[in-house]
């Protein structure tokens, strides 16, 4: 069988049987690939550790009828970190599911790749109670840069197309964000009963909603914000990613249950 080396990260381990692992992994060469990796439950294991949710090395695949094979592989990082955190490993776990549901399979997406590494990397150096902060950076960017690009340098109302007209400025809180459609509403239109029912932004939420995908994915994450803040961008981002996906978040779920207030 041919081989092929491919370079990702581990976004899914499912149990098959009582020996093998079905593992779906992340890759810059060729997007989501399933692979089963034989005997990776046994302690023995040469490539337990590579088969771990959040491993990201590289791997020598064979391939098969159905699956990917596991020949060999080199773990770069294991993102440790993350473990010693529930709410940090929580979080990391929505990232990867988030990646799952915008990856391909044997579709190359090397930039998906390497903003969920950034965003893993950032996450591990969390502060506690602030732990939201780098995965919410992390969706937001990956819906942006998956055609889900949101409006948020005009009100929704704002005809005449100007970022911030006279009569619809953005400069008075709070805005509105309209997760369903992805813009926004001034306070003067919200107190006219206009848009419907939103999230509420400080200006502060609003800024780094902005700075989060216009700027270059190494500066994106340059920031810091209140916790009071982080809750805004959190519920924003989220409504945001239920509405455009229409999917069901296992990790959004239990982070609700250890986390209701980032």
């Amino acid at each position: 069988m041919n081989e092929i080396k491919v370079r990702g990260i581990v976004l899914r381990e499912d149990a098959m049987g009582d020996k093998d692992k079905r593992v779906v992994l992340l890759t810059a060469e060729m997007g989501k690939i399933t692979l089963l990796a034989k005997g990776a439950l046994s302690p023995k294991s040469k490539v337990r550790t590579l088969t771990s949710q959040f491993s990201y090395g590289e791997y020598v695949l064979t391939k098969g009828k159905t699956f990917y094979y596991i020949k060999e592989g080199t773990l770069i990082e294991s993102f440790y970190g993350l473990r010693q955190s529930i709410e940090r490993l929580a979080y990391g776990s929505w990232m990867l599911e988030v990646a799952e549901v915008f990856s391909l399979e044997g579709q190359e997406n090397s930039d998906l790749l390497q903003l969920i590494l950034r965003g893993l990397y950032y996450e591990m150096k969390s502060e506690p109670g602030m732990e939201a902060l780098p995965a919410d950076i992390t969706v937001f960017r990956v819906l942006a840069e998956n055609g889900f690009f949101p409006e948020l340098t005009r009100c929704r109302e704002n005809r005449g197309g100007e970022e911030e007209a006279p009569y619809h400025p953005l400069t008075e809180e709070p805005v509105v964000f309209l997760p369903a459609v992805g813009s926004l509403i001034c306070a003067a239109c919200a107190r006219r009963g206009l848009g419907g029912a939103g999230i509420r932004l400080s200006l502060g939420a609003l800024a780094a909603l902005r700075y989060t995908v216009e700027q270059p994915v190494k500066s994106a994450y340059a920031f810091t914000v209140s916790e009071a803040v982080g809750k805004q961008i959190h519920e924003a981002v989220t409504d945001y990613l239920l509405e455009q996906t229409d999917h069901s978040f296992t990790s959004l779920n239990f982070i609700s249950k250890i986390a209701p207030a980032p």
